[in-house]
């Protein structure tokens, strides 16, 4: 089903002391998942350019552990206004080897693969999660179904003053690549991240 993401993106510096502001906020942690991400796009990159992206995103409830989710994603173009917000379409599959299979077959490649490891909070008007990126360090995400909600959670959670990160993983990993002269075309947690 299409809808809009709307979601805020704040740098910790912190985990530890950000979990206890959120249980202090009534939220509790919930599931911890290890995520692979997998970013694909035709050859002559089409999707980037026009500022949209279809991953694939498998979670595993441990590292190495079995399967939890296979998820699929189009994600479009950044809107403009205070907090990151683009169309967004999810669908759960079963499996994402058929999937890679069909993009193969359309002429789609992966062209970034990513690591996260993400911890969901529970009993919040909004999304809230913990994220940890290799490489990058650990972000929290608050999303909800308008920016309203975004923003009274934001406050409510005592987060309002700091700075929102309008740029997605994909963006801040391979610059941070980049500048680092590593693959930009992949962060992993085994790669010292």
């Amino acid at each position: 089903m299409a809808a809009d993401e709307i979601e805020a993106k704040i740098r910790v510096t912190d985990p530890e002391a950000f979990r206890r502001r959120l249980a202090a906020g009534g939220l509790e942690a919930g599931q911890t998942v290890f995520e692979v991400n997998r970013l694909f796009d035709d050859a002559d990159g089409r999707l980037h350019a026009g500022k949209s992206a279809l991953r694939v995103r498998e979670e595993f409830r441990e590292v190495g552990g079995a399967l939890h989710r296979t998820r699929l994603t189009y994600k479009g173009p950044v809107v403009e206004g205070p907090f990151k917000r683009r169309p967004e379409v999810e669908l759960d599959v079963q499996a994402a080897g058929p999937l890679v299979a069909i993009f193969s077959a359309l002429g789609f490649r992966e062209t970034f693969r990513y690591e996260k490891r993400r911890t969901t909070f529970v009993g919040g008007a909004c999304e809230v999660v913990l994220d940890e990126v290799p490489h990058l360090g650990f972000f929290a995400e608050i999303e909800g179904p308008t920016e309203d909600a975004v923003r009274s959670e934001l406050e409510r959670l005592g987060l309002a003053g700091e700075p929102i990160i309008r740029r997605g993983y994909v963006g801040l990993l391979t610059s941070h690549l980049k500048d680092a002269g590593r693959n930009p075309a992949r962060a992993v947690f085994d790669e010292g991240g």
